[in-house]
């Protein structure tokens, strides 16, 4: 079932980035001009900045007030935490511009700084990605155990395999350390980044949890081995 599961939310992943993708390949628009299939900069001053402490989370937020609209209407908006910190270097009263697509703040320039906002990556691929990889890698290694206990079952009184321990520990791993590393991608559209990222770590530390699993059931073979009596002794 996480197997079928993983197989969706992979499928969901580019439909997520699609938005990402075509901010990304929208040109500039002329200036003054704004459109839904180009990138507008817009100026505004910052009228207020503020940091919203939520236990480990800490929010964003800029208060813009827009040049080209009547006084006091203004915009607030969460900047998103990494990337440049536009944030941390803008001041009340500093002149910044405001990068919208599609109707949506994506961005804020101040200087040769550029800081996305917390809107701008909501659509992409990292969440279904995140949950996809989780699935997958925790349904084979579940898969894998019931496979051997099924098919390879251990005779009575024989030493425990390694190999069942060694998929199911593995997947575990993979899938723990595969969601936050997809969740906590970039915000750069390319969502996939991470996902190719994760693909080429799956060997290593399938070799890994493979060694890690199977050295301690040999040296307890060993073990036995060396106390054991002979055959045939009285």
């Amino acid at each position: 079932m996480l197997v079928l599961l993983s197989g969706v939310l992979f499928a969901l992943v580019p439909l997520a980035e699609r938005d990402n993708r075509a901010y990304a390949a929208a040109p500039d628009c002329p200036v003054g001009a704004r459109s839904d299939t180009c990138r507008a900069a817009v100026v505004a001053t910052v009228a207020d900045k503020k940091t919203d402490f939520g236990g480990k989370t800490h929010k964003y937020f800029l208060t813009l007030r827009y040049m080209d609209r009547p006084e006091g209407a203004e915009h607030r908006v969460r900047m998103a935490d990494s990337g440049e910190q536009v944030y941390d270097s803008v001041r009340r009263g500093d002149r910044v511009t405001g990068i919208y697509w599609n109707g949506e703040l994506r961005a804020i320039r101040f200087g040769s700084l550029t800081q996305e906002t917390y809107r701008s990556p909501v659509h992409d691929g990292r969440l279904p990605g995140a949950f996809a990889v989780a699935a997958l890698a925790s349904g084979l290694g579940l898969l894998s155990y019931w496979w051997w206990l099924r098919y390879r079952p251990t005779p009575e009184g024989a030493t425990q395999p390694w190999e069942p321990i060694a998929g199911l520990v593995a997947g575990l791993a993979l899938a723990l350390g595969g969601f936050p590393l997809v969740l906590m991608g970039s915000d750069d559209g390319d969502g996939g980044t991470n996902l190719k990222l994760m693909a080429w770590g799956t060997v290593p530390i399938l070799l890994l949890f493979v060694l890690y699993s199977w050295w301690p059931v040999r040296r307890g073979v060993s073990k036995v081995a060396g106390v054991a009596p002979p055959g045939g002794s009285a």
